[in-house]
């Protein structure tokens, strides 16, 4: 009887050893590191890349067959040495060279072959932190239209990176180095803009207003310095707040300038009680005006810009454009009295622009009565082309716009290797030439 009971226990006891054993290898954490290969096989597909579009974190350049006529027009060369640097940490090269190679030398050789053309794209950009899943591997945040798209979990290609540290280094690299391309394009373009307003400036010099026109030099010569793309401050986070503290101070120069502008533009309708020799000496004055405005405008209209590309992305272009909006309003209220102004005169001294012509007043206008008679033309005088060409100029409300362009910042950033240098194609130059 003893044994019975004796045996039974034994057996109870038994049965509770292995269910407990059993529940212990079911919540046992799953050890990474002792995964098959199947395994990692089988999970490959769960791991997107930070080009969302492969399994590798890696950027490569590929061969590509040709360009279009309007994507060579389109190239921007990446000329500085310190960016070029950042982008061979993203781009491994052909012998997948580590990430945190410092100098741009495998780029250079595989451009180096004449006629042969590469490219590589940097995919649009995403926030990263430390992934809790995958030990050597960081989160990826992807951001669409609504805010968070998804998540991703990444991991570097090299097997000899495989840490958190290193994985974090190559992604971070590759996000930082398509900002910095996109905001050198935007500042070389400014660049290039500024200095197309230096040469219509530089047409105005005829004009006497000395000292207004100098304030307005020193101002581009101002934002032509910050639109110089330098690694340096641009990668610094301090360096690059106080660029975009003294734009501000630029930006309200510049308002000031085009305020007195809008004003002197404005006036011109208080001045009626004049003839037709003293309009037309006031139609050379007020196209002064117009053009000191359009430049400003055109100048402020930068400011903007080189503020969104300072911010390398994080701001939207409709937060840094919307202080534009409420100048270019106040401009056009300025022209629409200018064009009431030259509709009243038009009337007065029956100015036909069509024919370049007036009608003959006054005393002068008496006496042709009778010899017009027999020639109608002889009702009128001539009335300068120059004059009539700045009538239109001013009445027609020409205006300085902000055009609806993609926002380079969140798109995937295009490098192009070709005959020894380094290109940026911007993305919208490619979609639209696609779609001709």
């Amino acid at each position: 009887m003893e044994i019975g009971l004796i045996l039974i226990i034994t057996i109870i006891i038994v049965i509770i050893a292995a269910i407990v054993a059993t529940i212990v290898l079911i919540v046992r954490p799953f050890d990474h590191s002792k995964t098959s290969p199947d395994f990692n096989k089988t999970h490959d597909k769960d791991l997107m890349s930070i080009s969302s579009g492969t399994s590798e974190l890696s950027v490569k350049f590929e061969e590509l067959a040709a360009l279009t006529e309007l994507e060579e027009a389109s190239l921007v060369e990446i000329k500085d040495k310190n960016l070029l640097a950042r982008i061979d940490n993203v781009i491994p090269g052909a012998a997948n060279v580590a990430a945190n190679v410092a100098d741009a030398q495998h780029i250079q050789e595989a451009a180096k072959n004449v006629g042969q053309i590469y490219q590589a794209i940097i995919p649009k950009g995403a926030e990263l932190a430390k992934s809790k899943d995958i030990e050597g591997a960081v989160r990826g945040i992807y951001h669409g239209e609504q805010g968070i798209r998804g998540h991703a979990n990444l991991v570097p290609v090299e097997p000899n990176m495989g840490n958190a540290a290193a994985a974090m280094n190559v992604a971070n690299s590759a996000m930082g180095a398509a900002a910095m391309v996109v905001g050198q394009y935007y500042m070389t373009q400014i660049n290039n803009h500024l200095s197309d307003i230096c040469a219509e400036l530089n047409k105005l010099s005829a004009f006497q207003d000395r000292e207004y026109l100098s304030k307005i030099y020193a101002l581009i010569a101002e934002i032509q310095a910050c639109s110089q793309f330098r690694l340096e401050i641009v990668e610094n986070e301090e360096l690059r707040m106080r660029e975009l503290d003294h734009l501000k101070s630029l930006e309200h120069e510049c308002a000031q300038l085009l305020g007195q502008a809008n004003l002197t533009l404005t006036d011109f309708k208080k001045k009626t009680d004049i003839d037709y020799s003293e309009y037309e000496k006031l139609v050379i004055e007020a196209e002064k005006w117009y053009q000191y405005q359009q430049v400003l405008l055109k100048v402020l209209l930068n400011i903007e810009e080189l503020t969104f590309s300072l911010y390398l992305g994080d701001v939207s272009r409709e937060n840094c454009f919307a202080k534009f909006l409420p100048y270019a309003r106040q401009s056009d209220e300025a022209l629409s009295s200018v064009k009431a102004w030259h509709n009243e005169n038009q009337e007065k001294f029956k100015i036909d622009l069509e024919s370049n012509r007036r009608r003959r007043q006054g005393i002068n206008g008496l006496l042709m009565n009778i010899p017009a008679l027999f020639d109608d033309d002889l009702h009128y005088k001539d009335v300068p082309e120059s004059t009539v060409a700045m009538i239109i100029n001013q009445s027609s409300g020409q205006q300085v716009v902000v055009s609806e362009e993609t926002d380079l910042f969140r798109e995937d950033v295009r490098l192009i290797a070709k005959d020894g240098k380094m290109y940026y194609l911007p993305s919208n130059v490619s979609r639209d030439d696609q779609s001709q």
